[in-house]
């Protein structure tokens, strides 16, 4: 048997193979019928473990979070019915936690009430008080705790791809010059106050994952001799597995398109396991049992992130385990699927990949085939 299908123990979490949808936000939601039809068909598909889509803190925190005054409890209520169904069928489940550039929102721009900030004052935002930080990282614990009651297997920190967490880590970002800031182990504070916090907040055994950003092409960015030592930090701080990426995009799309090589973010990722001792997991393009394969056995990582290719086919999985390979229906890497972030025309319901009719329209057959 391919060690892709090999189990792999996270601080007690036992997955059953290598294989780990990463987030993506598609704008399908996440407790709705549509949204839970999606991913449970990516649970049958034979996927080890789904990380649901990018959830702002403050909607796990406040108490009149998702438009009602008793909006967590009932986040919490239906969610352990969802996750439970999700284990029914063989997969683990966790979610990603983030926070944009908004206080005290955090939800990347759907507040306009909220202050825009950042680590420090670039453009529109001004930069975030001590205060404020501090309220933060307190949130992230929060949500983690909530994340937990809601029956979530674990928890995923988002710390790339130049958001909020990962703004603090970069030079090109963080220009701060007290705690917060100015040498590499003040810009690694935030990151690591995040894990300590989540860490408190949800005991020693439950798993916490954090989506690393580990390079950035621009000056003063990230470089992966700053993010080994970081990496190394956070372990210690209370993470228990990365996801390796990359910062901010420029010149490299964080959803590599076809002219990309498979597994074009492994490397990342196999920097970073010669700093850690826990499971790191590559991402970028890993759609072909070859480059999955070669990740965990050449480049030495622990999971790999299969995305798009799981949108495209949601058996990718299964058949690549029963050697099927053949009936595999083909991601494009077109980024088709990103769609419903770039159109505010856009509903649910709508076409989000070119081949696959039914991606995120799994509970609505009938719009599926009148092409609704």
């Amino acid at each position: 048997m391919s060690i892709l299908f090999t189990p792999l123990k996270i601080n007690g979490l036992e997955l059953k193979n290598r294989i780990v949808m990463p987030a993506m936000q598609l704008r399908l939601g996440m407790g709705n019928p549509r949204a839970q039809a999606y991913y449970l068909a990516r649970a049958q598909g034979g996927v080890g473990a789904i990380i649901m889509s990018a959830t702002a803190v403050d909607l796990l925190c406040r108490d009149e979070a998702w438009g009602r005054p008793d909006g967590v409890a009932r986040f919490v209520e239906k969610m352990r019915a969802f996750t439970s169904l999700i284990r029914a069928n063989g997969a683990r489940i966790g979610i990603q936690l983030w926070h944009g550039n908004q206080f005290p929102a955090g939800n990347g721009g759907d507040d306009p009430n909220a202050a825009k900030v950042a680590p420090s004052a670039v453009e529109e935002c001004r930069a975030l008080t001590i205060g404020e930080i501090q309220a933060i990282i307190a949130r992230f614990g929060q949500a983690a705790a909530t994340a937990q009651a809601a029956g979530f297997d674990f928890v995923e920190v988002h710390g790339a791809h130049g958001y909020l967490v990962c703004q603090f880590f970069s030079g090109a970002d963080n220009q701060r010059i007290d705690a917060y800031g100015g040498d590499l182990a003040g810009r690694m504070r935030f990151g690591l106050d995040v894990a300590q916090a989540m860490r408190a907040a949800v005991g020693p055994a439950f798993p916490i994952f954090f989506r690393l950003g580990a390079q950035e092409e621009r000056p003063g960015g990230v470089t992966l001799d700053q993010s080994k030592p970081y990496a190394a930090a956070l372990q210690q701080a209370g993470v228990d597995a990365f996801d390796v990426s990359i910062g901010k995009a420029k010149g490299r799309k964080a959803s590599p398109l076809a002219k990309a090589k498979t597994g074009t973010f492994v490397p990342l990722a196999q920097a970073i396991k010669t700093a850690v001792a826990v499971p790191v997991m590559a991402v970028g393009r890993i759609n072909i049992l070859a480059a999955a394969t070669a990740a965990l056995e050449i480049a030495g990582v622990d999971l790999v992130g299969v995305g798009r290719q799981l949108i495209a086919d949601p058996q990718w999985p299964n058949k690549m385990r029963d050697g099927r390979g053949d009936q595999i229906t083909a991601c494009l890497s077109c980024n088709t699927c990103f769609t419903p972030l770039d159109r505010k025309a856009w509903k649910p319901g709508d076409p989000i990949c070119k081949v696959n009719p039914r991606a995120g329209r799994e509970v609505d057959s009938e719009g599926v085939t009148s092409g609704k």
